[in-house]
């Protein structure tokens, strides 16, 4: 019997389907210039491998403060501190220059991160329970999209690049409205101050959001954190 080999130089995957390691080629932006090389998701670390060896890192899953994906771009936050940026953490900016980041490997940081994933890369909704068409406030600009409402993710896809959202229900915060055409959602997530960690997302709501939509999103967000008494 003939024995076939079939290389993978940007995706290796173990036979169960389960990711064992992802690479991808990247380019990690400085204050000045930038460096290229890959950076490696495996079973329990991530790795930054390049030629320029003062800027290599490795980091364990639970040493990542946040991780941000987005089409293109990956952001990896750290616990260590920046004299130069005035004690700010220190964050690794890449640009990806080969490879794609998928639904599979957000499922994946999802499960091995210790601390909510940032993501832009947007899943199939399964068991949507209701939509919104929505325009989400930015600083001096804004976006518009549907917010998705499902058992697990509320999800708020836009075709502005970079500007689509998902979060686990357990990863939200708060819930706030100041009325029938308002909505906002408190995430789980770094601001880029010093000490935030609640971020609030505010979205113009195109229909009105009925009482019984409100009431499910509010359990959704809620009920798990009342049954553990947080």
């Amino acid at each position: 019997m003939k024995r076939f080999t079939i290389m993978l130089p940007v995706f290796l995957f173990v036979i169960a389907g389960n990711v064992l390691a992802q690479t991808f080629e990247v380019e990690h932006d400085h204050l000045w210039g930038n460096c290229k090389g890959k950076l490696v998701f495996g079973d329990t670390k991530v790795e930054y491998i390049t030629k320029d060896k003062e800027d290599a890192r490795t980091w364990n899953y639970e040493d990542i403060q946040q991780l941000a994906i987005a089409p293109g771009r990956i952001s990896i936050l750290t616990y260590h501190t920046r004299k130069v940026e005035f004690g700010a953490d220190q964050v690794f900016n890449f640009k990806i220059i080969s490879g794609v980041l998928n639904d599979p490997f957000r499922k994946e940081m999802e499960n091995k991160l210790t601390r909510p994933l940032v993501s832009g890369i947007i899943p199939e909704q399964a068991n949507l329970h209701f939509s919104i068409p929505a325009r989400h406030r930015l600083f001096l600009s804004d976006s518009q999209g549907v917010l998705e409402f499902g058992d697990d993710h509320v999800v708020y896809r836009s075709a502005k690049p970079g500007k689509s959202y998902v979060w686990r229900y357990e990863e939200l915060l708060s819930l706030g409205s100041t009325g029938p055409f308002q909505l906002r959602l408190g995430a789980l997530q770094k601001t880029g101050g010093e000490y935030g960690e609640e971020k609030n997302y505010v979205f113009d709501l195109k229909r009105q959001i009925a009482p019984e939509e409100y009431d499910f999103i509010w359990e959704k967000i809620n009920r798990r954190k009342i049954e553990s008494g947080r």
